[in-house]
């Protein structure tokens, strides 16, 4: 059911030159079997961690998450060479080693934890795929908490390390939010995208990723509005809006009085609802 959408170094290689030995003992060199691929020229960057997902169900959203779990996402960026199946990461953490999670039960959508982006974001950012794409984002699931001092990223021609930032994050738990505020126009019109505000609070002692979703019910099928997500301080609070699309408004021959918006994200879903102004 997948479709496309769900933490920088060179890679290097040695390729060997064959040859003989001719009669009279000249040596011949020869090309014959020399194909090796160029090792790939990769820059990898981190996008999140969180504590679930939100996946795509039909027409919806939903969270998604396990116990004693957390989600690393990082930006795969292919600059030459061949492009690496997805296979050959691997993330090595307290111990363990961990391959790229493939099997969802739901396609996952990703919006990265510095995205500044205040336009519509129904589906984030796109997926890292080995068969032509050369840019997308991975996702390892990892436990909660672990021993990440050796923490890295490698694949069979090069690695990553997170920054201390990062590793002290995969290290401990990850924080628990608080949405303060959560704003929703009194009207919407089908010409006009809605704005959206909200106020979150970090409640732990380390930097989190605050991440969600916003679908609306109203006359359409389509009721994807926005991806929701911010990087929050530890033990502060941050304001920031967001806009969504309009299509789950219908139009004025199929008008509707109202549109119900939920945010959802791992806590309790909060509704609000918008009165529909057609012009």
């Amino acid at each position: 059911m997948d479709r496309r959408q769900f933490l920088s170094l060179c890679g290097l290689g040695m390729t060997g030159v064959a040859g003989c030995i001719g009669m009279g003992g000249d040596r011949q060199p020869t090309t014959e079997g020399d194909t090796t691929s160029p090792e790939p020229e990769l820059r990898i960057e981190f996008s999140g961690l969180q504590a679930g997902v939100v996946g795509l169900v039909e027409d919806a959203y939903e969270i998604a998450s396990k116990p004693d779990s957390q989600y690393l996402f990082l930006d795969v960026h292919v600059d030459s060479g061949t492009i690496p199946s997805i296979t050959d990461f691997q993330f090595h953490f307290a111990g363990d080693m961990y391959s790229p999670k493939t099997e969802w039960n739901h396609p996952p959508l990703h919006r990265g934890e510095g995205s500044g982006r205040g336009y519509p974001d129904t589906t984030g950012k796109e997926r890292y795929w080995d068969d032509g794409s050369t840019d997308g984002w991975i996702a390892f699931q990892v436990p909660e908490t672990g021993d990440a001092s050796g923490a890295v990223l490698s694949w069979p021609s090069g690695e990553w390390s997170p920054a201390e930032t990062i590793r002290s994050r995969l290290a401990n738990p990850i924080p628990e939010f608080t949405v303060e505020e959560w704003a929703v126009p009194e009207t919407v019109s089908p010409d006009t995208d809605p704005k959206f505000e909200l106020t979150v609070r970090n409640e732990g002692s380390h930097p989190g990723h605050f991440w969600g979703a916003i679908d609306g019910d109203g006359a359409t099928t389509d009721r994807l509005v926005t991806l929701v997500s911010r990087r929050i301080p530890p033990g502060e609070s941050r304001s920031w809006a967001v806009r969504g699309r309009t299509y789950q408004m219908g139009s004025a021959a199929n008008s509707v009085e109202q549109v119900t918006y939920t945010l959802r994200w791992l806590g309790e879903d909060r509704s609000a609802s918008a009165r529909v102004r057609y012009e």
